[in-house]
């Protein structure tokens, strides 16, 4: 089209066409060079646009493919979740805890604010936060671990040195290592350990603990009971009854040590014998 106008021009211009052995006028030539660099700059742009809508194209495509895998992962993701919350499957069928007595099983299903029908998904972000509230308020649990599976939770205990249990109210407490108390309360005292009576507060309690760990484990499974009886003259004053029928008075504070003196004493004893050892160490018959 362009080079059909320029001829026209030409054309019209001089009103001929001038035939090619004629040669041309400055004017003419610089014309011609002129129409000759348009012809070249319009075929490079052409050129340039025709290899620049390709990779337009397949940019575009590439964009629009990535865009709807996005969507579709996302509504796909979306559609799971529902479905998975929706079905029974995400959900606590069973509840399980091993380790402990049974008695003891059902106060840690009870503190640990897992329930049937809670979703699954529910229970494991809050794991931890069960684990704390189990071995806060049962002081016979170490830890606490749990496996979820198959709409089961299984609770599995790790178990606290037990030392002892207090007695109150007709019901035994266990007390562990470190002087907490249980919540859990039993009708009867679990294996072979002493019970603790009239001891009123925690101080007391783990002062207790502390000497029952001091103690060796034939010593501690010798004793039978402990009651707390102080006097004016001595606030931390004990009474010990052990299972051979030995009885003992003693501080407190002093107990762990002073008996590691009572093999030796109840040897010397021909029959069961009350020792003191508030004050030094000395023995009389039990009539």
């Amino acid at each position: 089209m362009i080079e059909v106008g320029m001829k026209f021009k030409f054309s019209n211009f001089f009103g001929r066409e001038k035939n090619s052995n004629q040669p041309l006028t400055p004017w003419e030539q610089a014309q011609k060079k002129r129409h000759k660099k348009i012809l070249k700059k319009n075929k490079l742009a052409k050129n340039r646009m025709g290899n620049k809508l390709p990779k337009l194209s397949k940019q575009r495509n590439l964009f629009l493919r990535r865009r709807m895998l996005i969507n579709l992962l996302f509504f796909g993701c979306i559609t799971l979740i529902s479905l998975y919350f929706i079905l029974p499957i995400s959900k606590v069928k069973e509840i399980k805890v091993t380790g402990v007595d049974q008695v003891t099983q059902e106060a840690i299903k009870n503190v640990s604010g897992i329930r049937t029908n809670d979703y699954m998904m529910q229970v494991y972000l809050r794991k931890k936060e069960s684990s704390n509230l189990i071995k806060k308020n049962i002081s016979e649990v170490r830890n606490a671990r749990f496996i979820l599976s198959n709409r089961t939770v299984n609770i599995r205990i790790s178990k606290e040195t037990i030392v002892g249990y207090l007695l109150k109210s007709d019901n035994y407490y266990a007390l562990n290592s470190a002087g907490n108390v249980s919540t859990v309360k039993h009708t009867s005292p679990e294996g072979n350990l002493p019970v603790f009576s009239n001891f009123k507060n925690s101080t007391e309690t783990k002062l207790l603990a502390k000497q029952m760990n001091k103690l060796s484990s034939s010593v501690l499974t010798g004793i039978s009971e402990i009651h707390a009886t102080p006097d004016s003259v001595n606030p931390e004053r004990i009474k010990v009854y052990m299972n051979d029928g030995n009885e003992i008075i003693a501080t407190l504070s002093t107990f762990a040590r002073k008996m590691q003196y009572y093999s030796q004493i109840k040897a010397k004893a021909s029959g069961k014998i009350r020792i003191d050892f508030e004050v030094g160490a000395y023995s009389t018959e039990l009539k």
